[in-house]
């Protein structure tokens, strides 16, 4: 969508507009506009009131460099967010069942072509008990494996909290909470 953000600056270079302006201008959809009007804004490129937006000096300097505006990633401070992935997954195995260890979900989840699964979700297991998500349990599972539950007042949504490893942060991709962990521990499965 960067070329519809550029697009945007140049049908403001002459003055201020409505958004309905815009989209009868462009022959863009409100919807699509309006998100792209919400980025420009939040990157101080223009000012809208009421529905009325202008360019700031950033802005206009930003046109007249010409230079792309996208929506990527915030560096490294991103979370990352794919569908179907390990952690994805893990987690919606982990809202359905009373208790789980590592071991079960490994068994449940990996065919094979998954890069270093256990130490993956080990992490991940890690960051989601270090930020109150899951709850140990007392009794371990047959093979001495340490086994946790999901806390039912964390259980957010259906989408999986994402871990930064760089940033060592954990945010909830349903309510927006980002929690600083600190560096996770290895959880232990064995005994």
């Amino acid at each position: 969508m960067a070329w519809g953000r550029l697009t945007i600056l140049n049908a403001l270079a002459d003055g201020p507009k409505m958004t309905r302006e815009l989209a009868s201008s462009l022959g863009k959809k409100m919807d699509a506009l309006s998100r792209c009007l919400r980025h420009l804004h939040a990157k101080g490129l223009i000012v809208s009131v009421s529905g009325a937006h202008q360019l700031t000096d950033q802005g206009r300097a930003a046109l007249v460099a010409g230079r792309e505006i996208t929506s990527g990633p915030c560096g490294e401070a991103a979370a990352s967010r794919r569908s179907l992935t390990l952690r994805q997954k893990a987690w919606r195995v982990m809202s359905i069942r009373d208790g789980f260890s590592l071991a079960d979900l490994l068994t449940m989840l990996c065919d094979g072509s998954e890069t270093a699964p256990e130490r993956n979700l080990t992490r991940y297991l890690a960051a989601l008990e270090a930020a109150g998500y899951l709850l140990p349990l007392a009794r371990r599972g047959e093979d001495g494996a340490k086994r946790w539950r999901l806390r039912r007042d964390r259980n957010t949504g259906p989408e999986a909290p994402a871990l930064n490893t760089r940033t060592k942060r954990l945010t909830d991709c349903n309510t927006g909470q980002i929690f600083e962990i600190g560096r996770p521990r290895e959880v232990r499965h064995g005994r």
